[in-house]
């Protein structure tokens, strides 16, 4: 005889407990056989009420409702073929129902009738009790006509449960369990409270307890009592973990390793978890770099009951890729393809950085890049394998083959199919693969977007454009067919917003570059989006497309979630110009939830002191006339005179050209200006300026803006210029003409960078016989133009800045994400400017750089930059400190 290792015995109890489960199943299911005998049954054929097909639904029920009844062990369904000669002709009525259970000596009798409302199925059933000649009450029962077998087997439990109520399940129990929660066992049993009892449905709840792994032991107990079967499942659980130790781990700690396991104290015990963690811990391993180390697991008794998990840790040496090579590339050196990968040699400061590190996650998306790169250079077929990683005591050596294949050029491009209105010339014209030379995927890729971004634009939501490549061999040169399917016109049906419980529907629908009954466009839909973004109301905005009522027509539904608008400010600060400052502003970006603007700020500094209210009406009478009125009182110090200056003004703009983002604007200003307490050794061009002067002015402007975010633009541009004429017809103490214009790029860059540009150019002329006020004149320096200089410009005979006629300045900015959740990013830039006494002299430009931090907070936009005088002059500090809250560019 034998002898068994533990191993033997595991598998032997197991087996053995397998065994007396499936013998008490069966001579469960035999006692009850041999206890009772089956009921009989009759099911007539049902009443149908339907619309559609009442044939197909009589024999879908009759057969779904038959098989179900088959499988019971408690009742025994009497054939059609006993009652036929009975049934036929004839409609079913109870009469007949106790007619034919008498004749074919059955127990009860089924009948009823089914009624279907679309999808949905109401069954009314009567069952009738031939012995005692009585019908029992009527029961109800729903499903949906997609779902018969459910629906007759849901009937089948209601019949059975009405005529044999001794098969109701009258509470389910468990016992044994003190570590694993009821409720956690009951989520897995089919056997429930209220439910029908079945043997098969007990074998399969022994099985998924068992299968649940926190168990030794898993039996059932059935007691029958008035209420029903009393089901009892019996459970012996396993020993419980006390501890987890680790062992021998140097150079990860144990919180590290830690985190990737599953494994924890006060768990039952699961070897195959403890397996699982095992290879998470060779993983977190590997990821080190430590491809040598070793991770065994041992279990072991702790106290009469619990058990201890042991892994036991060999690290060995750390290893780093010493060499990665590459096999059958010949278009590209080594070095070449090195330089794409993420994944990199050993270098001088991999102990610091983790450089030469092999993380297999990562040269997996290696290889898939290089496979990529081939695709997108004309390698149809270019294969690049499976790398071959090998290692030795010295370190990790990495080969990765490559197939290339044949490189072929772009030979024919085509589109075929559907028309356009756009002549399939012009479309080609501008696809991007008949610019390239070789095949490239990734243009191909962009062109059928292209394609379908056209086909979109012209109503066609659902169009189709599939390519065809056709290698030519004999030239090595593709032909790339676009096949284009456009579909049916769709129109805009319902568009639904939720999710806006202050901004009203109307400030949210007038920014839709869509309307109900419109055309499909997924430009105006792009558009849509982002107008809704550009608010600045909402912290999600999410728009989805579902197909309408029918193929024609698509809905769209708007989800936004709203954020504060309203804002509650006071502040300190300091810059070179102003020294130390106070803030204080309330704003209210949505007002009302009717999209407008009331702003009252205030700042005081050592130079200057303002105060202003503003209101923002964006569509004034529900018209696209975007209107702002202003109220300020603006005190500031000069170097020889003070200025006061009280005003008031308003603005109207007009989408002029819409489709081409072009706003004209008018603007009418009134001003009272004070010069006062003007310096003793002012020069007399400055002492002639003392006085109250009055200023009305009107500007004309136009403005394209095609910029993707009011607050951080990564794309686009802002173009505008302006015309503003004082006096004359107009009033006032002053009469001259002033023309700007300013433009401004952003482009982006990658890792979220983007570089922003921004040129102004202007001039100012006085009238025959009319005042120009100095302050009129035109200023360089501060954080808007020249940052790290102030008050460049021309000076008098005294050597006081008295301001240019004439003005350029460059800004050139670098920004990028410092803390990207916080809207925080930083900024390198360069500014070069200066004004002129009349005349552009580009040879007399003042240039400054520097760095910064400018940052979306809930008071609005900050920015806090310093700035370094690349060509300081005598006496010129060398850099200031720049601060202000407002727009960033």
């Amino acid at each position: 005889m034998g002898k068994y290792t533990p191993v033997d015995k595991r598998i032997l109890n197991s087996f053995c407990r397998i065994f007396v489960i499936g013998l008490a199943a069966f001579l469960l299911g035999a006692g009850n056989l041999l206890a009772a005998e089956a009921t009989r049954i009759v099911v007539l054929p049902f009443d149908i009420f339907t619309s559609t097909d009442k044939a197909f639904l009589q024999e879908a029920i009759s057969s779904n409702l038959s098989s179900e009844f088959r499988k019971s062990r408690n009742v025994q369904l009497i054939e059609e073929s006993a009652y036929a000669k009975t049934l036929a002709g004839q409609a079913v009525t109870e009469a007949l129902g106790y007619t034919i259970g008498s004749d074919t000596g059955a127990a009860y009798v089924v009948l009823g009738s089914l009624s279907e409302f679309g999808e949905s199925i109401s069954a009314d059933i009567r069952i009738l009790d031939i012995r005692q000649k009585k019908g029992m009450p009527p029961l109800f029962v729903q499903g949906k006509r997609s779902s018969l077998d459910k629906l007759a087997a849901e009937l089948k439990t209601t019949v059975l449960l009405k005529i044999a109520p001794e098969l109701r399940i009258a509470r389910v129990e468990i016992s044994g369990n003190k570590k694993i929660g009821t409720s956690a066992i009951e989520q897995v049993l089919q056997s429930r409270q209220g439910g029908l009892f079945s043997e098969e449905n007990v074998s399969t709840d022994i099985k998924a307890i068992y299968k649940m792994g926190y168990f030794n032991d898993v039996s059932a107990d059935v007691t029958i009592t008035p209420e029903g079967r009393v089901l009892v499942f019996n459970v012996q659980e396993k020993a419980m973990i006390a501890e987890v130790q680790i062992e021998g781990n140097k150079a990860l700690s144990r919180s590290d390793i830690e985190a990737v396991m599953g494994v924890k104290p006060k768990q039952i015990i699961n070897a195959e978890k403890v397996k699982a963690d095992v290879q998470k811990i060779k993983e977190l391993y590997d990821s080190k770099g430590y491809y040598n180390a070793e991770v065994k697991d041992r279990i072991e008794t702790s106290g009469p009951k619990d058990m201890r998990v042991v892994y036991h840790i060999t690290e060995g040496q750390r290893l780093y890729i010493e060499k990665i090579g590459f096999e059958g590339n010949k278009t590209y050196s080594d070095k070449e393809l090195r330089n794409m990968l993420s994944t990199t040699e050993r270098g001088i400061f991999s102990f610091f950085t983790d450089a030469g590190i092999l993380k297999r996650d990562q040269l997996k998306q290696d290889v898939a890049k290089l496979n990529v790169f081939y695709l997108n250079n004309g390698f149809m077929n270019a294969q690049v394998g499976e790398p071959v990683i090998s290692h030795d005591r010295k370190g990790i050596y990495v080969k990765i083959p490559i197939t290339e294949g044949e490189r072929y050029r772009v030979g024919k491009v085509e589109i075929t199919g559907d028309e356009l209105t756009v002549s399939r010339s012009d479309l080609l014209a501008k696809m991007k693969i008949t610019k390239k030379e070789h095949f490239d995927r990734e243009a191909i890729m962009k062109d059928i977007d292209y394609l379908t971004q056209a086909c979109n634009d012209e109503g066609y939501a659902y169009a189709d454009v599939s390519p065809r490549t056709i290698p030519q061999e004999k030239n090595q040169s593709v032909d790339i067919v676009f096949d284009i399917t456009k579909g049916k016109h769709v129109y805009f049906n319902r568009i639904e917003i939720t999710g806006n419980t202050k901004t009203r529907d109307k400030v949210i629908r007038r920014e839709l570059a869509i309307k109900e009954g419109a055309l499909y466009n997924s430009t105006n839909l792009k558009k849509s989006y982002a107008n809704l973004n550009r608010l600045r109301y909402f912290e999600e905005i999410d728009f989805q497309t579902e197909k309408g009522p029918d193929e024609t027509k698509t809905d769209v539904n708007i989800r936004v979630k709203e954020k504060q608008t309203g804002l509650l400010s006071v502040g300190a600060g300091y810059s070179a110009q102003e020294h130390a400052m106070l803030t204080a502003q309330i704003s209210q970006q949505n007002l009302f939830g009717r999209g407008q603007i009331l702003s009252l700020k205030a700042n005081i500094g050592s130079e200057t002191t303002l105060y202003e209210v503003s209101f923002i009406e964006p569509y004034l009478m529900d018209m696209p006339l975007w209107s702002k009125f202003d109220l300020w009182n603006m005190e500031r110090e000069y170097d020889s005179y003070d200025l006061d200056t009280k005003g008031a003004g308003f603005t109207l703009g007009y989408p002029i050209w819409p489709k081409y983002h072009v706003t004209g604007y008018f603007s009418y200003r009134f001003s009272l200006d004070d010069v006062t307490d003007v310096d003793d050794d002012a020069s007399k061009y400055v002492k002639d300026q003392e006085g109250e002067n009055t200023t009305s002015s009107v500007t004309l402007s136009l403005t394209r803006d095609t910029t993707d975010d009011n607050i951080f633009p990564s794309k686009g541009s802002k173009n505008s210029a302006s015309v503003e004429f004082t006096g004359g017809p107009l009033g006032g103490d002053t009469g001259f003409t002033k023309y700007t214009a300013t433009s401004t790029w952003f482009f982006p860059l990658p890792l979220e960078t983007v570089l922003g540009t921004r040129g102004r150019i202007g001039y100012i002329a006085s009238r025959s016989g009319e005042k120009l006020p100095i302050y009129e004149r035109f200023y360089l320096g501060g954080i808007n133009s020249l940052r790290g200089l102030r008050d460049v410009g021309p000076k008098d005979d005294e050597g006081d800045v008295i301001g240019g006629t004439t003005m350029f300045n460059v800004n050139v900015d670098f920004v990028f994400p410092l803390i990207k959740n916080a809207g925080m990013k930083g900024v390198i830039f360069y500014d070069t400017g200066n004004a002129w006494d009349g005349g552009y002299h580009l040879g007399d430009m003042r240039h400054t750089a520097g760095l910064g931090i400018r940052w979306y907070s809930p008071i609005g936009p900050l920015r806090l930059e310093w700035g370094y005088v690349l060509d300081r002059e005598e006496d010129e500090p060398a850099s200031r400190w720049e601060f202000t809250i407002g727009m960033f560019m």
